[in-house]
């Protein structure tokens, strides 16, 4: 159980910030280098830590001291109770497909099968998933992953072993050591190339890190911001290797294609990539493979990022049960209210009442959602498909209200880009949004707004 009984941090001084800039080497992989995004629409960042004071006030919920007294209630994930077959226990979204983890060790994919990433294996026939079918060669899997914006499925199986299958452009498929990438499809789950019993695995946009159960983490796949925190490696793709942590124990790890956040035992949010959270680094190709603290966020129970987006790019935690956010707020997926991108995290609208409080989140690059503790959900953002369920289209929403149009519990929610799937508790899965896709999980695909839940149908 995760007992909730914190506060957000408001002192006058900020961690000091650890950074190093490691030259790259001339290799020839650098052709790939992504260019700088325009910093009108900044990428999730850390906090800068040159001005403090500044920190605090934007860090800062509100000055009433009411708003900011400790709140505590249980945030532990809410297991799945059986009642149907199959029976889902795990929901991931991906850039336009879903992934279920079935009570029998088997996983259902169904969306657009881009790079291979159902995992239909020689069968697969690209963009044609409308209907959930079998990864196939997968048994005994215990834990699943896909990154926002992502075409890359991970999973942990009962053996602690590595299986990954999609996109293996920046060689995030971990499939050999050295590293090896390339552009070809992948639709058969092959071994990481990881010789250690891992606990969990955690899919970001260009890559993977995988927590060893002896609390050690490894990471693979894009390097050029120095996403595997790896001081003095310079390569721009790097092959499973011990990330160095700094101390930190790390809990799981969530990425956008150029930075890299990690939650830690201690409840705390460390960074690394770009930007270092120096206010010099802002909208540049700097990086630094150097954890470095936000300071911001005490007691964080969930931790998501979306996926690159037209350099969209935005994140959100919940820390001492109030949902904060940062980076693009593009069609107000930061959920403040107001139009403006955040450097800094940001207190978004959710108001935690008793009995419902914030407890997981997922994001896209134009929503964020968060499943609350009473089987609720809120989400905020685009809704030209009718994403955020509330029974009907709007443009877009800047502040987070209730997803009015799904009426049972939800366990989990995910979203990928153009729509958002609940585990209902029980094991069904409940979709709404878009489904040009198939993403729905209908058997069919269309054009049409789906501000309303559908039961995904598995075969």
């Amino acid at each position: 159980m995760i007992r909730n009984r914190v506060f957000l941090l408001l002192a006058s001084s900020m961690f000091a910030s650890a950074a190093a800039i490691v030259a790259c080497s001339s290799s020839d992989e650098r052709e790939v280098f992504v260019e700088e995004t325009d910093s009108s629409t900044p990428e999730a960042s850390l906090p800068p830590s040159s001005n403090p004071d500044a920190g605090v006030e934007d860090a800062s919920p509100t000055d009433d001291a009411d708003a900011i007294a400790p709140i505590e209630y249980d945030a532990s994930a809410e297991a799945v109770t059986c009642s149907v077959t199959p029976c889902v226990t795990q929901l991931v979204a991906g850039d336009k497909h879903f992934c279920a983890l079935v009570s029998d060790g088997t996983v259902r994919c169904w969306g657009t099968d881009t790079k291979g990433s159902l995992g239909r294996g020689d069968a697969a026939v690209a963009d044609a998933g409308a209907t959930p079918s079998a990864v196939v060669g997968l048994t005994g899997v215990k834990q699943i992953s896909i990154a926002s914006s992502s075409n890359v499925t991970c999973v942990v199986d009962s053996q602690s072993r590595l299986q990954c299958w999609g996109e293996n452009g920046y060689a995030q498929l971990g499939l050999t050591t050295p590293y090896t990438r390339d552009q070809n499809p992948h639709p058969t789950p092959a071994p990481v190339a990881l010789d250690v019993d891992v606990a969990r695995v955690d899919v970001i946009q260009q890559g993977a890190c995988a927590t060893a159960k002896d609390g050690k983490l490894y990471c693979w796949g894009s390097n050029d911001t120095f996403q595997l925190a790896r001081p003095g490696y310079t390569n721009y793709y790097g092959d499973p290797a011990l990330a160095d942590m700094k101390q930190a124990e790390v809990t799981n790890v969530t990425g956008s294609d150029k930075s890299i956040f990690a939650m830690t035992k201690a409840g705390g949010v460390i960074g690394w990539g770009r930007p270092s959270g120096r206010d010099s680094s802002l909208g540049t190709n700097e990086g630094t493979p150097i954890p470095t603290s936000l300071p911001a966020l005490l007691s964080v129970t969930s931790l998501a990022t979306s996926g690159s987006g037209s350099g969209n790019v935005h994140q959100c935690a919940i820390a001492g049960g109030r949902v904060l956010c940062w980076g693009s707020n593009a069609l107000g997926v930061l959920g403040t209210g107001v139009p403006d991108s955040e450097r800094l995290p940001r207190l978004a609208g959710i108001l935690p009442k008793d009995p419902a409080f914030p407890q997981q989140l997922a994001l896209s690059p134009n929503r964020t959602c968060a499943r609350m503790t009473d089987g609720t959900i809120q989400c905020c953002g685009d809704n030209k498909v009718g994403q955020l369920g509330r029974g009907a289209t709007s443009d877009f929403e800047g502040r987070f209200g209730l997803a009015s149009a799904f009426v049972d519990h939800a366990v989990v929610v995910a979203t990928s880009t153009n729509a958002t799937c609940a585990l209902v508790q029980g094991g069904k899965v409940e979709c709404w949004g878009g489904n040009a896709n198939g993403e729905l999980g209908q058997g069919t695909t269309d054009s049409d707004p789906h501000p309303t839940p559908v039961t995904v149908v598995f075969e």
